[in-house]
């Protein structure tokens, strides 16, 4: 898949990845190999989804070299007291000699704690073995104080945006400061019943409704992180980019927007739910 996009850094990203979120190990290493075999050249991880390690066995294993494919991971907000080991600790599960895109998943209650994350990612893109700085589920306040206190805007914001919950205002913000939105439960975790157009506007084109609505993030210019445990869904949702929306049709899909989502409140959630043993 050559389709990619350039970020405010220079790099540039594929412009469709797969996402792990809920993937166990059990099933990490086989999935995120089956996406590579499928066509995916970026799969996102995090320390959250405690398989950073499976999928770095499937990078190794996927007989392409380490540039061609586009690396992701996370680093949870109960981690951001030991920044350094967190790093660290994602570079060893993925085994790998640098991390492309590297977030702050969460923006966390203390800003303080906040900073200092934000601040050995930024050491370690100096030191070439993070590439490119994200950070995830934040508001825009959040990211207007990151660059008020570090003069350096993220390369990305990944959020949870599809066409019942649009995020308009952090959308427009990041758009407006050259962040790449990139998205997570793109296609509504099949939630396509709420929008029963998707499936008229499919059969214009011979599509399915989730692929659809992944052309209409790409369209849009942010970059969707579809996931599926089957490689035929795996295929379908790469499949994206023989055909073209007319303006009509992006329309009708983003008069979608109901409000409903998946998320927490990046105001209030700490993620002390989750604490990991380094």
């Amino acid at each position: 898949m050559k389709n990619r996009v350039k970020l405010n850094d220079g790099s540039c990203i594929p412009s469709i990845g797969y996402g792990c979120y809920k993937v166990s190990p059990d099933e990490a290493e086989r999935l995120a190999k089956t996406a590579i075999e499928c066509g995916y050249r970026m799969i996102d991880t995090a320390i959250r989804y405690e398989n950073e390690a499976e999928i770095g066995r499937a990078v190794k294993s996927s007989g392409l070299f380490r540039e061609e494919l586009y690396i992701v991971s996370k680093v949870w907000q109960t981690c951001y007291d030991r920044p350094v080991d967190a790093i660290e600790f994602s570079l060893k599960e993925l085994d790998c000699d640098y991390i492309d895109l590297y977030y702050l998943h969460w923006p966390a209650t203390d800003a303080g704690r906040r900073y200092r994350m934000w601040e050995a990612i930024l050491n370690y893109r100096e030191k070439g073995l993070i590439k490119s700085v994200g950070v995830s589920n934040f508001k825009v306040h959040h990211i207007k104080d990151l660059i008020e206190q570090f003069g350096v805007a993220p390369a990305a914001n990944q959020v949870e945006l599809h066409p019942l919950y649009q995020q308009r205002e952090v959308s427009e913000y990041c758009e407006k400061e050259g962040i790449k939105i990139v998205c997570w439960a793109p296609i509504m975790r099949g939630k396509f019943d709420e929008i029963p157009a998707l499936f008229d506007i499919g059969e214009r084109y011979g599509k399915t409704p989730a692929q659809v609505v992944l052309r209409w993030h790409i369209q849009s210019g942010r970059i969707p992180l579809p996931k599926s445990s089957s490689r035929e869904r795996m295929t379908e949702n790469i499949d994206v980019f023989d055909f073209e929306l007319s303006d009509e049709e992006m329309g009708i899909i983003g008069g979608s927007e109901t409000g409903f989502h998946f998320g927490r409140d990046p105001d209030i959630y700490d993620g002390e739910d989750f604490v990991i043993e380094y």
